[in-house]
């Protein structure tokens, strides 16, 4: 494998890591959009309750559980949000810089051309061995011996 084929290799990896990327962030986003509105729906059932007299106890815990549920479906939403926009930052950081050091004989993009390539000869060196299959020996306890303590 060359280095111009390897670093438009890595050029390709990058450019789906970036699509992928912001896919699944943009994924994340409308999910924590939908859960913003079941928790707002949620809100507004629950207030619509508060001043109607004679409405049942057991209703009222049962659309609180609802808000709570929601909010906390909405709080797990945003963390995936962060979490799928710091993925993306990455992906972006390592994109521009391989192409800022791509042109020239840059260690940085040597190290990641030699990364790739790792990655790509690990993967098929995986693929073709078997896996090796070991059984541990069993324990052996001694009847009468005991844990000693200090």
């Amino acid at each position: 494998m060359s280095a111009s084929a390897s670093a438009g290799t890595v050029r390709a990896d990058l450019t789906d890591a970036l699509t992928a990327s912001r896919t699944a962030r943009e994924a994340a986003e409308r999910e924590l959009r939908r859960s913003v509105a079941a928790r707002t729906r949620a809100g507004e059932a629950l207030e619509r309750t508060a001043q109607r007299r004679g409405l049942d106890e057991d209703e009222r815990a049962r659309l609180r559980a609802e808000y709570a549920a929601a909010d906390r479906v909405v709080g797990e939403r945003r963390a995936a949000v962060e979490k799928a926009r710091e993925f993306e930052r990455a992906a972006t950081i390592v994109a521009r810089a391989f192409e800022a050091e791509a042109s020239s004989a840059s260690p940085l993009a040597a190290a990641l051309l030699e990364l790739v390539g790792s990655k790509n000869g690990a993967a098929s060196r995986t693929r073709s061995a078997a896996p090796a299959v070991r059984r541990a020996a069993p324990a052996v306890r001694l009847r009468g011996a005991r844990p000693r303590t200090a």
